[in-house]
């Protein structure tokens, strides 16, 4: 029995959920811009999050805040620390509050829509998505994870169209083409499905995930003829 919905891989930040990407102090200016000792403190966080010592990084980032709550970069960089710590609902928090502060910042939605679908939160996860998409429609990453969001919500056809935006900004997204291969195997589009898990395959020959897509898809097609 095929189990289907178990293939759908997820992004944080723009790359694979074991990868962070943090926003460096170079070229903003933060409230306390000529705070030599708070922007040290600030950068030290982001190179221990880079070496993966991310207790310490959200330490450094919180003494910063302390100082200067209002700093949008340090809250969305402790709210990526902490997700890759699995602390996700201190990680929303510190999404929300960027997204309170800067409520354009498309990435921050996206990264608050991807923390809702990890906790299962779908419809708020849609709504922050949508978010995402209207402030930036051609980051092919932000309609990757409106369609991961559309799928579990059992709305396979607008999950389609939402990788298919995916595939047209960013025909190289193994990502997107792995998931629309599962969104359309639960359409029963089983040739449609196969062949998206080939160019997913093609695209990422180490993509474990769109192997068990084309395999279900396969097995599927086997199933009918």
């Amino acid at each position: 029995m095929i189990i289907k919905g178990s293939f759908i891989c997820i992004l944080v930040s723009g790359v694979i959920l074991t990868q962070i990407s943090l926003i460096a102090q170079s070229g903003f200016c933060a409230l306390a811009s000529h705070d030599e000792e708070g922007i040290s403190c600030y950068n030290k966080g982001i190179d221990l999050a880079e070496q993966g010592l991310y207790d310490e990084a959200i330490a450094e980032f919180d003494r910063y805040i302390l100082d200067n709550p209002d700093y949008a970069r340090a809250w969305y960089n402790k709210g990526v620390a902490l997700i890759q710590q699995g602390r996700h609902n201190e990680a929303l928090i510190a999404f929300d509050r960027v997204t309170d502060i800067e409520p354009q910042n498309s990435q921050a939605w996206y990264n608050r829509g991807v923390v809702l679908y990890i906790l299962g939160r779908y419809d708020e996860a849609l709504e922050a998505s949508n978010r995402s998409t209207e402030l930036n429609g051609e980051d092919a990453r932000a309609w990757v994870n409106e369609g991961n969001v559309l799928f579990q919500l059992n709305r396979h056809d607008q999950a389609v169209a939402a990788y298919d935006r995916a595939i047209k900004i960013d025909p190289q997204s193994a990502l997107a083409w792995c998931n629309r291969c599962n969104a359309l195997i639960n359409q029963s589009e089983y040739d449609l499905a196969l062949s998206s898990a080939e160019n997913a395959i093609k695209i990422d020959p180490d993509m474990v995930e769109a192997y068990s897509c084309r395999e279900a898809a396969l097995m599927e097609l086997e199933r009918d003829s």
